[in-house]
């Protein structure tokens, strides 16, 4: 029985293969991790799959129980510490491009603000599926933002804009895993670090907005690794700041999502991977979400 499960498993890879690969397209779908595979390679209408791919998924439909599916590469990724990599993983967290020297704000900063996916961008910019190396409409032009606004409220800050995911996208968790204990190092006064990206929805969902304050803002979501040995700290500090955005804000809490890796997140007790917006948001939008963030912060840190 085995045999004969095993031999119609290698039929239908290789006839669903031949068949649908010309023309089969998996659409690039909505998650809430902002988990997009392999952003380098997809269009506007969605990611053309390699043979290999779309025979495991053909297999994985018909005959589950086989266990086979389509590895998300980021949170694969995202769940491994560096000691857990290959060499050849290694030799690839070289690849990000420098944005320049970090923008530090005091001499004992508080706040350490980066992107591991630093390309990430907002209308109008949205050339090359949403990403950008220009800093204006990303995430990085969001970032800014909110570092003014810490510093406006007395909260030193380094704010690192390398590009993690640029050239090279793979292992992009391990670039900023890298870049952020240095700073940490570097600076051991931090207390806090935000990994800034944005979500991603298709291009007929219209992107939700909330009025807070008589300003249009993107909602935004936290993203915590429950597999991260600072599962609880990150959490019980999420909780902090949604506690202070409900009483001063009108309720403009972050939602958070729970999900079963580490995003770098054992670096620090208060470690966010904070998503504000989606690529279906105007920038102005976000960067008036990353005020108001930075006003929840700078208070609830303040609280200690």
């Amino acid at each position: 029985m085995k045999k004969f499960f095993a031999r119609a498993a290698v039929m239908l890879y290789v006839i669903s293969t031949v068949f649908f690969y010309n023309n089969m397209y998996v659409q690039k779908a909505a998650v809430p991790t902002n988990a997009e595979v392999g952003e380098e390679n997809q269009t506007e209408e969605g990611r053309k799959v390699s043979a290999t791919d779309l025979g495991v998924m053909c297999i994985s439909t018909v005959y589950p129980s086989m266990g086979i599916e389509l590895a998300d590469s980021r949170d694969n990724e995202a769940m491994q510490s560096p000691e857990e990599q290959t060499s050849d993983e290694k030799a690839e967290s070289n690849d990000g491009e420098q944005g320049g020297e970090p923008v530090v704000t005091g001499d004992e900063p508080l706040v350490l603000i980066l992107h591991t996916h630093a390309t990430e961008s907002y209308l109008p910019a949205s050339g090359s599926n949403f990403h950008s190396k220009e800093e204006a409409n990303t995430v990085r032009d969001v970032g800014n933002t909110l570092a003014a606004t810490l510093e406006k409220q007395g909260i030193p800050v380094v704010h690192d804009t390398t590009l993690h995911d640029y050239p090279s996208y793979n292992s992009s968790y391990s670039r900023s895993y890298e870049t952020a204990r240095q700073l940490l190092q570097k600076y051991p006064t931090v207390k806090c670090v935000i990994d800034l990206h944005r979500d991603a929805i298709s291009s007929d969902s219209p992107a939700a907005t909330v009025s807070i304050n008589g300003k249009t803002c993107a909602k935004y979501s936290y993203v915590i690794g429950t597999a991260a040995s600072t599962y609880q700290s990150n959490l019980a500090f999420v909780k902090d700041l949604n506690a202070v955005a409900s009483a001063n804000y009108s309720g403009f809490t972050g939602k958070v999502l729970e999900r079963g890796y580490k995003y770098n997140q054992d670096l620090s007790s208060k470690y966010l991977l904070l998503e504000i917006g989606y690529n279906q948001n105007q920038i102005e939008d976000c960067r008036n979400t990353a005020e108001v963030f930075g006003n929840i912060l700078a208070e609830t840190l303040k609280k200690g």
